[in-house]
């Protein structure tokens, strides 16, 4: 009996025992407390980097998207110009200043008043399929129009462009404007719904130079630059300007748009620099002096954006991600001679 009794005492202190060890220690809460908190901190220090490199990667893209406008907007502008003709006004390594040749159209008429320096244009869309107007915006006040002038001897040899000053332009579904019942015609009937445009010059162009059916083409002063921003970063601008009387003297610039960058820092060096223009004559040596852009018959453009940020989102010092993107177009002048 007295040895059951001990057993049964024995039996009870152990039960007792395990039931005060079914919770954990302040040791181990602790532990687990600062696991906790390490695993968390990792994880949102991961994240935190991960959208960095996020909204890094989204920079990088728009970046790349700004550079294929640059390769698509300033060659097809640079290829049109004459330097011989003075359409390049002024330029350095990080700037160039030009008119750019924006349409094309021809004069259909001329109205009949002695004081009116209005031309008639023939619409953009004609029922025959043909082209005798064409531009991707229409033109505006300050533009400027060459009207060719086909001399008074035979062949071309006084051949020339008169320039003109676009001082008004009024767009008009008025059939009465280049009439389809005028000889030559240069629309049908079926046209007579579509829209086409007169422009006021600035000055009326002569009866006899500037026949009807004569091409004009139309150009608008522009500039293409490196500036650095009020956020400190390095960006490519574009402006429109205001065309001064004389032609050979750069006109004064309107408000800077955004074309592209962040760029790396313009500077006068091409090896560094994140946009710059390098000008070459018909031999190519390089063209550093205004007063021989007569001469210039090929242009490099070049532009580096910035990886700063890229490198910054990553939290690393590679080589690997720290050259950037760039981009670097030649351009050949078709009209230097």
């Amino acid at each position: 009996m007295t040895i059951r009794s001990c057993g049964t005492r024995r039996g009870r202190r152990g039960r007792r025992g395990r039931r005060g060890r079914s919770g954990f220690t302040l040791t181990e809460l602790m532990i687990v407390v600062v696991l906790v908190a390490l695993i968390g901190a990792s994880l949102s220090t991961l994240l935190i980097r991960q959208q960095r490199f996020h909204r890094a990667v989204v920079s990088v893209t728009d970046s790349r998207a700004r550079m294929r406008d640059i390769a698509t907007i300033l060659p097809t502008d640079l290829r049109s110009v004459s330097s011989a003709g003075s359409d390049i006004l002024t330029f350095d390594v990080n700037s160039v200043q030009f008119r750019a040749f924006v349409g094309t159209s021809i004069a259909c008429d001329y109205p009949s008043a002695a004081s009116d320096s209005l031309i008639g244009l023939p619409p953009v869309r004609l029922a025959s399929g043909s082209r005798l107007s064409a531009w991707i915006n229409p033109m505006a006040p300050g533009d400027l129009a060459f009207v060719y002038s086909d001399g008074t001897e035979a062949g071309n040899a006084d051949d020339s462009w008169t320039r003109f000053t676009i001082i008004d332009t009024l767009p008009s579904t008025n059939s009465t404007w280049c009439p389809s019942t005028q000889t030559p015609a240069y629309t049908t009937a079926a046209d007579n719904s579509e829209k086409r445009y007169r422009i006021r010059l600035s000055a009326k162009p002569s009866a006899t130079a500037h026949k009807t059916g004569a091409v004009i083409r139309f150009a608008r002063e522009v500039k293409y630059s490196a500036y650095e921003a009020a956020d400190g970063q390095w960006y490519v601008g574009y402006q429109t300007c205001t065309p001064d009387a004389n032609p050979t003297t750069p006109g004064t610039c309107g408000t800077r748009e955004l074309l592209a960058g962040p760029i790396m820092a313009a500077t006068s060096d091409t090896l560094t620099s994140g946009f710059f223009l390098v000008f070459y004559n018909q031999t190519g040596t390089r063209i550093t002096d205004v007063a021989n852009k007569a001469q210039i018959a090929r242009i490099s453009i070049g532009i580096r954006t910035a990886s700063e940020s890229l490198r910054q989102a990553t939290a690393t010092k590679l080589a690997s991600v720290a050259g950037g993107d760039s981009l670097r177009i030649v351009v050949g002048i078709r009209n230097r001679i």
